[in-house]
């Protein structure tokens, strides 16, 4: 009898990172050390997704494959073995493939992990500070449980680009995840960007810390935006190093005589601020202060929080929790922490700060319409059409469901179908708002997809927009603003320039200034909503407001 034309192909692929062959399985195959070895070798196949496992393939020295065969009953008791290993691996069988040889059968079992039902309780938490103020490092320590050495140990397993290791800084925005037991105890991860570490992590959580870690250099100020507009994060945390903004605070009062913090972290406090978000303050690095260098930075935090219209809330014992967890979201007060990640002063008191934070999705947010704004766009990743990344808004997502993608130039949105979702890489059967998600989606043109574009579904109100009014003010400015100024626009993952048509009932802006702007997109529409969240940047020009009216 001929051999099948794909088993040919199986053959001459031979065993690869994703395919294991094996003569035959029996009982002894889920005993003992050969028991562990199986079970390893079958979670390595699926790691990366789907796996083929083939029974009746002699492997002779990892070079050569030739056809064994089986009998019925070699097929039906590797059948068994097999179904025991994988029960026991997490793992679904979720085809059988049979060949008929001359030799006997082949069987070909096509596997993958088993789907999670749904992500753990999630909370999002976007860290902002300046560069070097120690978000990564601080991230790290949460992750890995465990101190960082002054060194930068602690941020070096999250530093992903070359041009990250080479400076010892953030790039790019990277999305990662804190793990917390039931009992309210961080989950140790020592292998963060080990996928197969990652999923065991997962499975274990009751909640997870989903930790937005944005640059803090100011030539990543964009991307440092977008992580607060588009991250949809629950909460903030502003990071202001110690003796850095020691220093820097004391030469502007040389200079200029004025007591304040730096240009740069007021901003930071006045864009989380401006969002409307619960957020927290943490002083970092406080092992490098001495006790009049602490007093002068928490003096000017508490000031500048006060002057934005909150009330500072000095961290110092666990009664002090109560009132945050009472209070938070109410917006008024503003924690205050004081922590080092080499001594691990403070950091006690902010890991059961994160543990026992409400979360803030309310019901009427998962019960409308899905949508979502995609941030990274990733294609020609093997077996997909093109994968998307986000933090879900609104509603719940789910596989096979039908979706819109847009808006293109002209306004229209593109009709596709979500093949697979994946959650920091996890297969999951849904994703709900605040979750962060990696959609494959179908039958829509990878090559029209782009960041600031939503994912909704079908029935979802969305409107592609090239003009609106929004009410704005202008927080830095060395001179004025007129009409026909064209700074960069930010909204959720959106960044395009942007036109000023109209300054309603002003001539120009200068900085502290409050107005309301006709805004019009240079390069097409986008997906806007009124209520939404917006900053325009240029050089060092920063103005944040509100979308007022949607125009045509």
């Amino acid at each position: 009898m001929p051999i099948d034309f794909n088993l040919n192909q199986i053959l001459d692929s031979g065993e690869t990172r994703n395919t294991e062959f094996k003569r035959v399985l029996t009982e002894r195959d889920v005993k003992g050390d050969r028991k562990g070895k199986l079970i390893a070798q079958l979670k390595l196949i699926t790691s990366e997704g789907e796996g083929r496992f083939v029974v009746g393939i002699e492997d002779i020295h990892g070079k050569k494959w030739e056809i064994y065969g089986l009998t019925q009953e070699e097929v039906e008791t590797s059948e068994e073995a097999l179904s025991l290993l994988c029960k026991e691996a997490g793992i679904e069988i979720l085809e059988q493939t049979f060949y008929n040889t001359d030799k006997g059968m082949v069987v070909s079992f096509t596997l993958a992990r088993e789907i999670t039902p749904m992500v753990p309780e999630t909370l999002g938490v976007n860290l902002v500070g300046r560069v070097n103020s120690g978000k990564t490092t601080l991230a790290g320590v949460f992750i890995q449980c465990q101190l960082d050495n002054g060194s930068g140990q602690a941020r070096a397993v999250l530093l992903t680009y070359p041009q990250e290791l080479r400076r010892g800084q953030t790039a790019d925005l990277h999305v990662t995840f804190a793990a917390i037991d039931k009992q309210g105890e961080f989950i140790p991860m020592q292998a963060p960007l080990d996928k197969a570490k990652r999923a065991r992590i997962l499975d274990q959580a009751h909640r997870i810390i989903t930790i937005f870690d944005a640059p803090g250099h100011k030539e990543y100020a964009k991307t440092m935006i977008r992580s607060v507009l588009g991250a949809s994060a629950q909460y903030s945390m502003v990071l202001v190093p110690c003796q850095d903004e020691y220093k820097l605070a004391i030469a502007e009062e040389q200079r200029s005589g004025i007591l304040r913090l730096d240009d740069i972290t007021r901003e930071h406090l006045l864009l989380v601020s401006n969002q409307e978000l619960p957020f927290l303050v943490v002083i970092n690095k406080v092992d490098d202060c001495d006790e009049t260098q602490r007093d002068y930075v928490r003096n000017l935090v508490f000031e500048t929080i006060k002057e934005i219209g909150h009330v500072p809330l000095r961290i110092t014992s666990e009664d002090d929790l109560t009132i945050i967890h009472r209070e938070i979201g109410n917006r008024v007060i503003v924690p205050v922490f004081e922590v080092s990640c080499v001594t691990g002063e403070g950091l006690d008191l902010l890991r059961s700060t994160l543990v026992s934070l409400p979360t803030r999705i309310p019901d009427e947010r998962v019960e409308k319409p899905a949508l979502a704004y995609i941030d990274k766009v990733y294609r020609g990743i093997r077996g997909t059409n093109v994968v998307l990344t986000g933090t879900v808004q609104e509603g719940i997502f789910k596989p096979g469901q039908r979706v819109l993608c847009g808006p293109d130039k002209e306004g229209r949105f593109m009709r596709g179908r979500i093949g697979s979702i994946e959650v920091f890489k996890k297969r999951v059967e849904r994703v709900k708002a605040g979750d962060v998600f990696g959609f494959d989606i179908k039958r829509i043109d990878p090559e029209k997809v782009r960041r600031g574009q939503i994912i909704s579904d079908e029935d979802a109100d969305t409107k592609a927009v090239r003009a609106f009014d929004a009410t704005i003010i202008v927080t830095r400015h060395p001179t004025r603003i007129r009409p026909g100024y064209e700074p960069v626009f930010h909204s959720s993952t959106i960044q395009q320039p942007i036109i000023f048509e109209e300054i309603y009932d002003k001539e120009y802006l200068v900085v502290g200034d409050v107005a309301r702007v006709r805004m019009t997109f240079k390069k097409g529409p986008e997906m806007l909503r009124v209520g939404d969240r917006v900053v325009t940047r240029e050089a060092n020009t920063r103005c944040i407001g509100t979308v007022n009216t949607l125009v045509r």
